[in-house]
């Protein structure tokens, strides 16, 4: 049985463990705590043909992909993709292209205002370069992503 096939049940304490608070006052541990039928969710027969269209989707996408792309996509799907090395111009450059591109979409945003009342904040290179770390040094994703920060 697969992960995706167990039933989901909502867990009351840490790790599904609770305190038993009937056997001491110390509140002593009491193991596991089974968990009544009714707190469990149930797939319905529709969830269950959702989750096979998924299954067969995803693996049929899989099965399009080279190995080295398929090997590519696990790196990235348990975070050990390739190390980016950050030489000074390569992050220079990407930090130009970072501004060119929010020059293009800032018009009108909560960034464009954060950018007038504090602009030692927003424009800090520390700071943009959070962003591009985060995106992997794709300088249009991390743009968007600054616009959607200042605008939560």
């Amino acid at each position: 049985m697969s992960l995706l096939d167990q039933p989901f049940t909502k867990q009351s304490g840490c790790f599904g463990c609770n305190l038993n608070p009937e056997s001491s006052s110390s509140g002593s541990y009491d193991g596991f705590v089974k968990q009544h039928p009714a707190d469990q969710a149930v797939m319905t027969r529709e969830d269950e043909q959702r989750k096979q269209e998924i299954d067969v989707l995803l693996s049929e996408a899989m099965n399009t992909l080279t190995f080295d792309e398929r090997q590519e996509q696990q790196a990235a799907i348990h975070g050990v993709e390739q190390e980016i090395v950050e030489e000074s111009i390569f992050v220079d450059t990407a930090l130009k292209e970072l501004d060119h591109r929010l020059i293009r979409i800032k018009q009108g945003s909560v960034y464009e205002k954060a950018e007038r009342a504090n602009p030692e904040y927003v424009g800090a290179r520390a700071f943009r370069i959070m962003f591009l770390r985060g995106n992997r040094y794709d300088c249009k994703a991390a743009a968007d992503q600054m616009i959607r920060f200042f605008e939560m």
